[in-house]
């Protein structure tokens, strides 16, 4: 079975990830019926293979809340597929349909949204676990939740230079959106694993 320490791993790393697909889907559906009529006609055909990535990550979402998941790893190494399959097709409409400098400002502000709202929401499950922990373990819990909140400051700091500084290239906006996005992976479990270490219940399946 999988314990509750990789349930939380899986949900906060798919959650994250569907949060930025949402974003997109927005920001990319706001203005398609600006495009001229070719244009458009491939815009809504990328829109329409992002929607089934998007729909990928919601079923899995829903399965893992449903039944558990035992086989998350395999589950995750599968939406990995499924995420660089969006990437590819974000970075593609972003070279050819959707290349104006204002356009790509928003998609990339979208998801640097998305992200902050995950960390945020991250924060604040976790905090609320933290709560339950009797208080020998408590210290230890709020001492890892200090260390996520701060590199939550950190990655919004980041983003929000590159917001400032007017980049035009989603290459180079899209690499600021991965190191943040690992850091939340990597802040997320090592809170986690605190949290495990602390009280060793909250790892058992």
């Amino acid at each position: 079975m999988a314990s509750e320490t990789d349930t939380h791993l899986f949900s906060n790393w798919a959650k994250e990830r569907l949060d930025e697909i949402d974003a997109t889907l927005a920001s990319l559906q706001a203005r398609v019926d600006t495009l001229q009529a070719e244009t458009k006609t491939q815009a809504e055909k990328t829109i329409a293979e992002i929607r089934a990535q998007q729909q990928v990550f919601q079923d899995m979402l829903k399965k893992q809340t449903a039944e558990g998941t035992a086989n998350w790893v395999n589950l995750m190494r599968g939406l990995e597929s499924n995420w660089a399959s969006f990437e590819s097709l974000v970075q593609k409409s972003m070279n050819t349909t959707w290349k104006d400098a204002q356009h790509i400002q928003e998609t990339f502000s979208a998801r640097a949204d998305a992200q902050r709202k995950a960390w945020q929401e991250a924060l604040a499950s976790l905090r609320g676990k933290a709560n339950t922990f009797a208080a020998a373990h408590k210290k230890e819990a709020d001492e890892a939740l200090n260390q996520l909140k701060a590199a939550a400051e950190t990655a919004k700091a980041r983003l929000e230079t590159q917001q400032k500084a007017g980049v035009e290239s989603w290459d180079a906006l899209k690499m600021a959106l991965e190191e943040s996005r690992a850091a939340f992976d990597k802040a997320t479990r090592k809170v986690i694993e605190a949290f495990t270490k602390a009280d060793p219940s909250t790892g058992s399946g």
